[in-house]
């Protein structure tokens, strides 16, 4: 049987709205410009440090995200979670079908933990996965395959026979350092070109499971 790991912001839910959201109140907040959505957008996937970090250099270079604001962006987007974010459309579908036939199913993320299981929850998506692992609940963020291998082991899958799914070169990255099935989908809207190492390429949420049965 093979396994599928997905990335979460930009490969099960749209969230760029809802980050973009928080990182300007940040930078409001230092009365520093605020930044379009797809330039926000486009700092995604390192997690939420780093996303604040990349903002704030931005619009002010060599200013350094300190842990005040790094805290202060958390807490903003704490406010904001759920505002505007939402399963991109098949998703819920889609593991709807991969869950009746059997295929266990993790999330690992550089969003941080709590946030995360926040949004699956709120979301009724948490229901479909054996394992979800955020930011603090791993020994390192992605690209190191740390959090991927953890959760092959508690879903009971072998990392060769697991496939990664997610929307950057980070998730491709931390996928081929794990030894598994990198695979990039395009829906995301965070990195809008697919990188160059990633196995396969995706186009709809419903392709996961003609990967899985293949």
């Amino acid at each position: 049987m093979r396994g599928v790991l997905f990335d979460l912001d930009g490969t099960l839910v749209d969230s760029r709205r809802d980050l973009a959201a928080a990182a300007n109140a940040v930078l409001n907040d230092l009365d520093l410009p605020t930044l379009p959505l797809e330039v926000v957008a486009s700092y995604v996937g390192n997690g939420a440090r780093t996303l604040i970090a990349r903002c704030l250099n931005h619009v002010a270079p060599g200013r350094e995200a300190d842990e005040d604001i790094a805290h202060a962006f958390l807490a903003h987007y704490d406010r904001v979670l759920l505002d505007t974010t939402a399963a991109f459309p098949g998703v819920e579908e889609g593991l709807e079908l991969l869950h009746s036939q059997g295929v266990p199913m993790g999330v690992v993320t550089n969003k941080p933990h709590e946030p995360a299981v926040d949004v699956l929850d709120a979301l009724d998506l948490s229901r479909f996965f054996g394992i979800i692992l955020g930011s603090g609940a791993v020994p390192a963020k992605k690209p190191a395959p740390d959090g991927l291998l953890i959760a092959a082991g508690k879903i009971g899958v072998r990392p060769p026979s697991c496939i990664y799914v997610g929307d950057s070169d980070v998730d491709v990255g931390a996928a081929r350092a794990a030894g598994m099935t990198a695979v990039w989908c395009s829906w995301g809207g965070f990195q809008l070109d697919a990188p160059a190492d990633a196995d396969r390429q995706i186009h709809q949420f419903s392709e996961v499971a003609d990967l899985v049965a293949s």
